[in-house]
């Protein structure tokens, strides 16, 4: 962790110190090791929130300070100067939609102290994290399940006796909890629907600041499209993998990958030879070995694939932008004016290109390219003309296209990963 970081962290604490508030799924190791993914999740009073949003807000280590407020708990998302990221949760309630599972009350009465943080025991931190897993379609996690094997086996029986217990299930031991049961999610739901906090009254007052705030979501938390380009060689796979870590491990982004187009329709030979047959043969198949040249199976094949784009668009807004995801395009739609012999098709870029106003535009677009020379050591599957030709065109694409149309078209040479991959992300970071 970083000084900046752990700067942070630590003065958090120091003045929540006089505080109510409870350090939740926190195993007892030192925070200034928290790994470069972990979050903090505080069981805090409303005093404290409000006092926490200030501690935040006064801070002068941010680039950018993003706070979503959804039912039982306050996300913050902060972006440090330096590059480093954290996201707080401050929970005042414990809900999944609109059913209570754990008593804020029960949690605050029973809490203590670990080398200066308020937290709760160890009994209460697995009450917690496998009822939340429960109640969200899995086990107790394999970090978990780590930590209280661990414990002294006395320990370990009396938590899971706890638990059994009070719950109604029959949990064998400890390694039975990382199995979902959905004979357990039963009963462990008829036991919380019998608590005062869930009452239909609550249950309804719930539901409706559930909705509510899945409403705002949508409103206010649009997901984002990233494409990469490139010529086969220009290092695109290793900096699509590099980024898909760094967004959802580092900076907790939902994303998902799309190759080339949404996918929505399958790709034509799907039709001849089967989806898994054709795709098995996609994966095979060099690029640009297509031997077609005739004008109207081009525009045909052309005209499926726009059709692909153009509904596709629609699908992909609604399954994945308005939740928030970050969708990253291994190829877009670019390669249909530059390289359509990628896909077969043989025909003048003009109509693709005139075409493009009616796709969706994403918001960030990368060229990755290198010079001939350096392609050819990485992978030896274009000639130099034909590499140099291609990064031509993209070139004056890109060039082009950031004039005329929403979203930033940025070409990178990559040569250097490591600043490859920061370009990427600096220009990420200022919209997300």
């Amino acid at each position: 962790m970083t000084i900046e970081k752990n700067y942070f962290i630590q003065n958090l604490f120091k003045s929540l110190k006089t505080e109510q508030y409870v350090l939740l799924k926190w195993m007892g190791t030192d925070l200034s090791q928290l790994s470069e993914t972990s979050d903090l999740d505080i069981l805090v009073t409303e005093d404290v929130n409000k006092k926490i949003g200030i501690f935040i807000n006064d801070s002068t280590l941010f680039s950018k300070v993003e706070k979503q407020n959804f039912v039982g708990v306050t996300h913050y998302y902060l972006y440090f100067k330096n590059g480093d990221f954290l996201q707080v949760d401050l929970l005042n309630k414990f809900i999944r939609k609109d059913l209570v599972y754990l008593s804020t009350n029960e949690v605050f009465e029973n809490s203590i102290e670990i080398k200066g943080i308020k937290t709760y025991p160890s009994y209460l931190l697995f009450e917690h994290v496998l009822l939340f897993n429960i109640l969200n379609g899995s086990g107790l996690s394999s970090k978990y399940h780590l930590y209280f094997s661990k414990l002294p086996y006395k320990e370990q029986f009396s938590i899971l006796d706890k638990f059994n217990f009070k719950y109604n299930t029959a949990f064998k031991d400890l390694t039975s909890t990382t199995q979902y049961n959905t004979t357990h999610t039963t009963t462990i739901t008829n036991y919380l629907n019998s608590l005062k906090e869930n009452s239909f009254y609550n249950k309804l007052q719930n539901k409706v600041a559930y909705l509510k705030g899945v409403s705002s979501q949508i409103r206010e938390k649009r997901g984002h499209i990233i494409t990469f380009s490139g010529v086969d060689g220009a290092g695109k796979s290793t900096i699509i993998n590099d980024i898909l870590h760094l967004l959802g491990g580092k900076y907790r982004k939902k994303v998902v990958v799309l190759r080339h187009r949404p996918s929505l329709l399958p790709i034509i030979s799907a039709w001849k030879y089967g989806k898994q047959k054709a795709e098995q043969k996609s994966v095979e198949r060099l690029p640009r070995q297509g031997s077609n040249k005739n004008k109207i199976s081009s525009y045909l094949r052309f005209g499926y694939y726009y059709i692909d784009y153009l509904l596709g668009q629609i699908y992909i807004w609604a399954k994945y932008l308005v939740r928030g995801y970050t969708v990253v395009y291994d190829r877009y739609y670019f390669d249909f004016i530059i390289d359509g012999k990628r896909s077969n098709i043989n025909m003048s870029a003009t109509l693709p290109k005139f075409l493009y106003n009616f796709v969706a535009k994403p918001d960030l677009n990368f060229f990755l390219y290198a010079d001939a020379a350096t392609i050819i050591k990485r992978k030896q599957e274009l000639s130099p003309s034909v590499i140099t030709q291609l990064t031509q065109k993209y070139l004056s694409l890109f060039k082009d296209f950031s004039k005329k149309h929403q979203g930033k078209y940025i070409h990178i040479e990559n040569l250097d990963k490591q600043n490859t991959l920061q370009t990427i992300i600096n220009h990420y970071l200022k919209i997300a």
